[in-house]
Parts: structure tokens; sequence; C-alpha cells
């Protein structure tokens, strides 16, 4: 027995649940609608898409039949501002720094996802406005083959990776500042 429309449904429900669980619960309330079909999922998903991230712009070019997605949010900012304070910490150049490379395998596994699909990762540690570090999407519209439903899970896990990082580098940073505090303590005392 087939259920019409099962798989969206399903996604539907997976993403608001995730999307809960990480207490954006208005996200939930803004982007999906009482009833589900084809049109209203992509509606959904494009909604998502736009708002997940604190800063989402989307430009489509018709001659190439291409859709960029330029997304930002002050954990992807954050993240690569703490990356860099990690590799100046430790003379790490920003090329070698393992976080960076970390977030650039991390995105490749969320991301490389369908040939429909490229996206390019911008990370600055020293950012010069706000939103400079971001994610481009480019989304050909040629062959129709991704599930924007799955994008935006991926993104979602992406999203989550970054917060994570961010936390793990805080405490890194405070737990190295409290050990160099101590070495230098001592190293007065002596």
């Amino acid at each position: 027995m087939a259920i019409d429309g099962f798989h969206e449904i399903f996604n539907v429900v997976y993403i608001a649940k995730k999307l809960c669980d990480m207490g954006k619960h208005e996200l939930v309330a803004e982007s999906f609608h009482d009833s589900l079909d084809y049109d209203t999922y992509y509606e959904n998903m494009y909604s998502l898409l736009e708002n997940l991230f604190g800063y989402g712009y989307c430009r489509y070019s018709e001659c190439r039949n291409l859709e960029v997605h330029i997304l930002s949010d002050p954990v992807i900012v954050d993240f690569f501002i703490l990356a860099g304070k990690y590799g100046k910490r430790n003379n790490i150049p920003d090329e070698n720094n393992p976080y960076i490379k970390a977030a650039e395998r991390e995105a490749g596994e969320c991301l490389n996802i369908s040939h429909c699909l490229d996206w390019k990762l911008k990370g600055h540690t020293e950012p010069k406005r706000p939103y400079h570090s971001k994610l481009g999407l480019f989304i050909s519209q040629d062959c129709g083959c991704l599930d924007l439903g799955v994008l935006v899970y991926r993104l979602i896990e992406l999203y989550e990776w970054f917060a994570d990082q961010c936390a793990a580098l805080c405490n890194i940073l405070h737990e190295n500042a409290s050990g160099q505090l101590i070495l230098d303590l001592e190293a007065m005392a002596a």
C-alpha cells in the first residue's frame, strides 16, 4: 500500500521536531501550514531555507537556471572567530587550522547530496562586517532531483554542528586561557 506524499509528510514532521528540539518554535509556526500537499511542501521548505539562518539572500539567474542562496548566522561567524583565536594561540595559520578544515569536511558531508547542488563555505577569522562568514548554495534547476526537505534537514545538522563546535571551542579557549594564567602566575612567583 502506497501513501501519496508519505515521504514529504515524514520530512515535515522530522524537521519540525528537530527545530523544536533546537528551541526554534517560532520558525515551525511560521513555516508550516495546516494542509500538506506537494506545493505547500516546497513552499514550507523554501521558507525554512530562507529563515533557518539569521541572514539569508536568494537570487535566481535565469540565463543559468540557477538559484544562489547566501546564508549566514552568528553561530557561523562566531565559529570562525573562535577557530581563529585557537589558531593564533597555537601559532597555526588559517589554512592549517584543524577546526576550519573540519568545518569544510562537515559542510561537504552535509551538502554533497545531489549533483544539482554545489556549495561554498567562506569563513573569516577576523570579520569586517556582520555576517561576513557565510555559506553559499548553488541549486541548479535543470534536473529537479534535489529534495528540498533533505537539504533543509542537512542545513539543520550543519547549524547544530557549528553550535556544538562553538561551545567546544569556547571551553578549549577558556581552559587554555586558565592554564596559561596559572603558568604565568607560577613564572611570576619563581
